[in-house]
């Protein structure tokens, strides 16, 4: 079992489409199974072990109970890392898509002249967007196309972020 594929860590099938439920189950299984206090007296090489398997599980299942990170660690394991730039890393969003995101902006500073009720019609026309960018992820990595799928999530980052500014509060 690889260290950094989460869906070994908590023997799930390389999926998308998983249930929280099942997720969750086998979370807390496998959680119990590693727990460090099922350690304590065990030699320090056990306890240590045990901490860093427990780490893994936790890491684990922080990446797959949401499944856009779901999607993202499918595409990293499918060779893109989102998180990394240059070869093996995110690819760019595209020329379009860029100048798509400058006019958003544009739009974003005429709604706020034009008050509350036209920022709120443009952050649901963004989330719709957002929406569509994630669905073409998921149909992505489900057809087995991770460049398409880590091209799609990566316009997903960049609507989130869009939404999140304006909600006013920036992701990190």
């Amino acid at each position: 079992m690889r260290d950094d594929d989460h869906f070994a860590t908590l023997d799930l099938p390389r999926r998308v489409d998983l249930a929280r439920d099942v997720i969750e189950r086998r979370y807390l299984e496998r959680s119990r199974e590693v727990h460090p206090d099922r350690f304590a007296a065990a030699p320090l090489s056990e306890q240590r072990a045990a901490m860093e398997a427990a780490s893994r599980v936790n890491a684990a299942y922080r990446a797959l109970r949401d499944p856009v990170r779901r999607a993202e660690h499918l595409c990293k394991l499918g060779g893109v890392d989102l998180d990394l730039t240059g070869p093996g890393g995110a690819p760019d969003p595209g020329q379009a898509f860029l100048i798509e995101m400058v006019e958003l902006r544009e739009d974003l500073e005429a709604a706020s002249a034009r008050g509350p009720a036209a920022v709120d019609a443009l952050r649901e026309r963004i989330e719709a967007r957002a929406r569509a960018a994630q669905d073409a992820a998921f149909a992505a990595i489900d057809r087995g196309s991770i460049a398409e799928a880590a091209r799609a999530l990566v316009n997903l980052r960049y609507l989130r972020r869009f939404v999140a500014e304006i909600d006013g509060d920036p992701l990190d």
